[in-house]
């Protein structure tokens, strides 16, 4: 089917868009049969597919809109596969076309503050996650199921957005606009499926320039009041929350929702007493696996009494008790100690002469360095999650002011990639990056198609107008004569 092939078929489903209420099977039937893409045919089927009602995405529909949330919904999740960038870019594209509507609706949507996206998250990813755990090669793999935390920047530009401000970039190295997302993921080496965020701001340590804004600067950004019992509300309230005590929370969901997980992988700042304590007191059993620092913190040894890790990695230095491993090319060694009341094991690694000595922390007494390095490895599949979405999903894009919107984008985003997670597993694709390229590439020809139909249909009206004709009569006249269009794809190969 060449790209000006026109069928009655096609034409009438334009006609009719506003009756449509399955927005996945219509995006399915669209495409002819030669360039139906088995990915979008995949990713249409599992968005049908969700558990999900009205109800639970904020009720059935506002008055005087042709969509119901479900529907918006799903537009949503479209966006960037349609190469809509942003709710300005709707109103003239092939999804509009198609299923009607102005980004008003859709603006409005994302500003509602009575829709729980945490457990809309949870619903659809235990869903996709059930879809990986009966699979052989998960059964049979080596590797343990994990959940993994960090935080991410997401750098914004407008200054008058609700509760805004300067947040410490690590990875630029100085302070910058926009909101830290501390994140959750699950992982088993081969697919990763993010759980849970918030969205925190810093308040800053100078009086007078809370959150490194001066009081005009603050007095200016958007303001909303809500129903305190609202969920919008209770996400706002984990803003200025400590990241530590707020992952807490979120590992407590995830044994809620009864995700299975056998080590909690943090970072060195998420690494301290009281996360150990944690995971001993937890009735559902896992461990903690995590980089800890070569600060002031102090472990009781059993032949050197309390020290600090420095102090620790020297005494075993001196003991010669420091290994090498030719298959990971690092000097390492490990010791049981005791944080607090709590034993641990400490896991010394170190490559080069010049690297500093690292340090990992684990509740789990019977692992082996070789292990623990592998298994920590994993962590790496978050920050995969980071550029990935940020690159091709528009995670740090929202440029909404109200704060609901913005938990509403990021919940977006993760429910895009889950869904793309659990095609790659299935289709077996090597990396997101790829998957996406294929996806947008069918996607790119239906909207090319579109615009060249809208065309001829705005051509057609101006002539039936001039000769008054029914606009309508006259499409399907021209439709029904091949003949015409024929003759025009000849001459344009021809030309």
């Amino acid at each position: 089917m060449s790209k000006l092939d026109v069928t009655k078929k096609h034409y009438s489903k334009l006609k009719a868009m506003s009756k449509i209420t399955n927005i996945p099977s219509e995006i399915r039937n669209f495409f002819s049969e030669k360039r139906r893409s088995i990915v979008m045919d995949t990713f249409t089927r599992l968005l049908e597919g969700l558990n999900l009602d009205n109800r639970s995405l904020g009720g059935l529909k506002r008055e005087n809109c042709q969509l119901t949330n479900l529907q918006v919904f799903q537009i949503l999740l479209l966006f960037p596969f349609f190469a809509i960038k942003g709710f300005s870019h709707y109103d003239g594209s092939a999804l509009c076309r198609m299923f009607g509507g102005k980004k008003d609706i859709l603006y409005s949507y994302l500003s509602q503050d009575n829709v729980d996206w945490r457990n809309v998250v949870y619903r659809i990813t235990n869903w996709l996650l059930t879809k990986v755990t009966v699979r052989q090669d998960h059964k049979k793999s080596l590797l343990p199921t994990v959940l993994i935390a960090d935080d991410t920047d997401l750098p914004k530009t407008g200054m008058h957005m609700e509760s805004i401000g300067k947040i410490f970039s690590h990875v630029h190295q100085k302070c910058i606009l926009g909101y830290k997302a501390l994140m959750l993921c699950w992982s088993d080496g081969r697919t990763q499926f993010m759980l849970d965020f918030s969205l925190h701001g810093e308040k800053g340590k100078v009086d007078g320039k809370e959150q490194g804004l001066t009081s005009e600067q603050r007095n200016g950004r958007y303001e909303r009041k809500r129903d305190e019992k609202c969920h919008i509300a209770k996400r706002k309230e984990e803003y200025f929350m400590s990241k530590g005590v707020k992952l807490l929370d979120m590992v407590k969901n995830a044994i809620r929702n009864k995700i299975p997980f056998d080590y909690l992988l943090v970072d060195s700042w998420f690494t301290c007493t009281e996360l150990v304590d944690f995971v001993y007191r937890r009735h559902k059993k896992f461990h903690l696996l995590g980089m800890a620092k070569m600060g002031n913190t102090k472990y009781m040894t059993t032949n050197w009494g309390e020290l600090s890790a420095k102090a620790i990695i020297t005494k075993l230095k001196a003991k010669k008790e420091v290994k090498y491993s030719r298959r990971y090319h690092c000097h390492y060694s490990e010791i049981e100690v005791v944080l607090g009341k709590r034993a641990v094991k400490l896991f010394f690694c170190k490559r080069g002469k010049k690297e500093a000595w690292k340090v990992l922390l684990t509740t789990d007494l019977r692992l082996r360095f070789m292990r623990a390095y592998e298994i920590y490895a994993m962590r790496w599949s978050i920050e995969v999650f980071f550029s990935d979405s940020k690159r091709l999903l528009g995670l740090a894009d929202c440029s909404s002011r109200n704060f609901s919107a913005h938990i509403a984008h990021v919940s977006l985003v993760m429910i895009r990639y889950n869904i793309l997670a659990s095609i790659k597993r299935t289709l077996d694709y090597d990396t997101i990056g790829g998957l996406f390229g294929d996806m947008y590439l069918g996607v790119h020809e239906l909207t090319v198609v579109e615009k060249i139909w809208a065309i001829i249909i705005e051509v057609v009206a101006v002539v039936s107008e001039l000769i008054g004709a029914d606009s309508d009569e006259l499409t399907i006249q021209i439709i029904e004569n091949d003949k015409r269009l024929a003759a025009l794809r000849e001459y344009a190969q021809t030309a």
